[in-house]
């Protein structure tokens, strides 16, 4: 797993450019935005990747064949078969029940009381100021117009007043 971890970081390196810019410490750059400083003695790249996993990093790799060195020299030492081996080599014996097991003399974790809050329950979370608040937008500065085609540049406050005028004006005309 590890050796195809390290031949697709080769890969991926032969896209890279490298600076050196002391004994072990080397810049490298992947395509026009990405640039990491890679430092051999320490096993590390700003990327972090060769540090998580152990496996050297596509820009480790690139620093390693710029110094003309094997990069499966690089690879943590947990990968390798003898460490797995060494491992294996001791046998667990099961532990049958946890009757065996001694019991604690330490007082045991208790979790608090239950309280209930005063005062009405809450339904609707209260907001801070600073959150966006979604939903229904202030109507504040609009203006507020009715169905009524005819009476134009009223609000609905005005509406009924304004057909009611209009209803006496048009009803006194007829008659």
């Amino acid at each position: 797993m590890a050796l195809k971890v390290l031949q697709e970081n080769t890969a991926k390196s032969m896209k890279c450019v490298v600076h050196w810019n002391a004994q072990y410490g080397y810049e490298v750059k992947e395509g026009h935005t990405s640039k990491h400083i890679v430092n051999l003695n320490m096993l590390t790249c700003t990327c972090r990747a060769w540090m998580l996993k152990g496996i050297p990093c596509a820009h480790a790799v690139a620093a390693i064949h710029f110094k003309k060195l094997e990069p499966v020299n690089y690879i943590a030492h947990w990968y390798r078969r003898e460490t797995y081996m060494k491992t294996c080599s001791h046998f667990l014996q099961p532990v049958q029940n946890m009757e065996i097991c001694p019991q604690s003399q330490n007082h045991s974790v208790i979790p608090p009381e239950v309280r209930v809050m005063t005062g009405r329950l809450k339904k609707v979370r209260r907001k801070e100021p600073i959150e966006n608040k979604i939903g229904k937008l202030s109507k504040r500065g609009t203006q507020m117009t009715c169905n009524n085609r005819h009476a134009k540049g009223h609000n609905k406050k005005g509406c009924h007043k304004a057909t009611q005028g209009t209803a006496r004006s048009t009803g006194g005309a007829k008659s």
